[in-house]
């Protein structure tokens, strides 16, 4: 019958020791350290490009508002420039207006002098043109 050995063999011991070193330290270095540094390189470039997006959203978000502003700086400008040159253009307005209606009423009045002159001047005109016609009346109605 067999019968079970329980006592340490000190050589194979030493053997499979140095077996498992050799192993372990091939193990490391051929697949434990590449990945690790393939994974720190990618954790890196993963966390360093979220705080790269961090910084260029931040950035972004300091445009926008410097943007806004210069809008807003913008469209005031624009508007009281709108308004002046409104305001300007009303007060041309207004004084063209005031000479065409004084130029007007000048010439109403010159031609209502006018007017008057030739009406006096026709009124004058009555009296001797209707002499003058009844005199042609007379004559054809009254045989001389």
């Amino acid at each position: 019958m067999s019968s079970l050995n329980l006592t340490p063999n000190p050589t194979v011991m030493i053997i499979e020791a140095g077996v498992f070193l050799a192993n372990f330290f091939v193990v490391k270095k051929l697949l434990l350290e590449p990945y690790l540094g393939v994974s720190a390189k990618r954790k890196e470039l993963t966390e360093g490009n979220q705080s790269q997006a961090e910084h260029l959203e931040i950035e972004n978000q300091k445009a926008i508002q410097r943007i806004q502003s210069q809008l807003n700086t913008v469209a005031d400008e624009t508007r009281s420039l709108r308004d002046s040159t409104i305001q300007k253009a009303k007060v041309e307005r207004d004084s063209l207006v005031h000479v065409a209606s004084d130029e007007a009423a000048r010439t109403i009045e010159s031609m209502r002098k006018e007017l008057s002159a030739e009406l006096a001047s026709e009124r004058s005109r009555i009296p001797t043109l209707v002499d003058q016609l009844t005199r042609e009346f007379v004559a054809k109605i009254v045989p001389a």
